[in-house]
């Protein structure tokens, strides 16, 4: 089969492999699409904590089930037969720790992620163990686009974040960047009822193209004039995130882009009982600030973290964009094959549109 191999950063090769075989108690997927995910060009660049080389990568797959084990189709998943379309989970979880019986399992302490410390989906198959089977597969309608159900993933991350922030009806958010978690963000926040959403993005195309598919208002940040070190991007957004909450702050802020630090600055753009929630993350060198606690303290101001998504939060994720409650396909920019996936990666890299995804089908 053909696949696009991570020998090390900045190598990534187009190669025949084996054929993979369905792992016992497991199933193989024919991938019909997957899409680049900013971890993706970040561990083509410079790696990543969880990554291990040589590795297929892509976690954000679509694909349908060629074989699966009768023994594990009796014991997940009955209804699945060959086939069948289905999105998948990435995760691998143990399935027994606390973490996982506590429908945590994204902090399953046994984790492993494909594409990252297994092969991913930038690959014709890929074979998913026993582990998989129980919580992984979602099943998808006959005609579903593969490529919009790529988008389950990223959607099942920001739901994550939005819960760990409490985000809720009537409230108002902040979200630094507006690229393709920007805008799932946005959209999600808007199911959520949030009365106010404020994006802060600095690409025209971007702020162009929320504007007309969110009900966000966008802060533009365009103009190139920035020191490096955040204090422009405060002040530039500060007058209008204060005048948009009536000078109260928001109740919320997400980080859709690691360029952003958390720090006083941003803590003084909350509401009292405010919270951030550090989505991205911090770039080395940005995870060390001074923050004021007696502030916190009095305020009752919140910062916690998000990584991943749970199980729950996939299938959720999947029910969302089968419902059409988030409409999402404006955020797929690019399409490409096998072949071509430098292309993908460039788009996604270059940040020339938004979401940039690989067909096989």
């Amino acid at each position: 089969m053909r696949a696009a191999v991570l020998k090390s950063p900045k190598n990534l090769m187009l190669l025949d492999l084996p054929e993979p075989s369905s792992p016992p108690g497991g199933a193989l997927i024919r991938v019909e699409a997957c899409a680049v995910c900013g971890t993706d060009i970040k561990m083509l660049d410079q790696g990543h904590r969880d990554l291990q080389y040589p590795r297929i990568l892509g976690h954000e797959v679509v694909g349908r089930i060629e074989e699966i084990d009768p023994e594990a189709k009796a014991g997940c998943h009955p209804e699945l037969k060959a086939g069948e379309l289905v999105q998948l989970w990435p995760g691998i979880a143990c399935g027994c720790c606390p973490a996982c019986l506590q429908g945590a399992d994204n902090r399953c302490q046994k984790m492993r992620i494909i594409g990252f410390s297994c092969d991913g989906g930038f690959a014709e198959r890929l074979a998913l163990p026993r582990q998989s089977l129980s919580c992984s597969i979602n099943p998808l309608p006959e005609g579903a686009d593969p490529v919009l159900f790529t988008l389950t993933e990223p959607l099942a991350c920001c739901i994550n974040g939005q819960e760990q922030a409490r985000l809720s009806e009537g409230e108002s958010v902040l979200i630094w960047g507006g690229g393709p978690i920007g805008a799932l963000h946005a959209l999600l926040a808007e199911l959520k009822g949030a009365e106010k959403i404020l994006v802060a993005e600095r690409l025209p195309g971007r702020i162009g193209e929320i504007r007309r598919n969110t009900s966000a208002q966008v802060i533009d940040l365009s103009p190139d004039d920035r020191d490096g070190d955040g204090r422009d991007l405060f002040r530039e957004a500060e007058s209008t995130i204060l005048s948009e909450t009536d000078g109260r702050g928001v109740d919320a802020i997400l980080t859709a882009t690691p360029e952003i630090k958390i720090n006083q600055w941003q803590m003084s753009l909350l509401a009292p009982g405010g919270r951030i929630c550090l989505f991205s993350g911090p770039r080395p060198g940005d995870d060390v600030e001074m923050l004021d606690l007696r502030s916190m303290h009095y305020l009752e101001q919140t910062i916690t973290g998000s990584y991943g998504c749970s199980s729950r939060h996939n299938r959720l994720a999947a029910r969302l964009l089968l419902s059409g409650q988030i409409k999402a396909d404006w955020i797929i920019t690019k399409r490409t094959d096998l072949p071509r996936i430098e292309e993908a990666f460039a788009h996604s890299s270059r940040r020339a549109g938004f979401k940039s995804v690989v067909c096989f089908a």
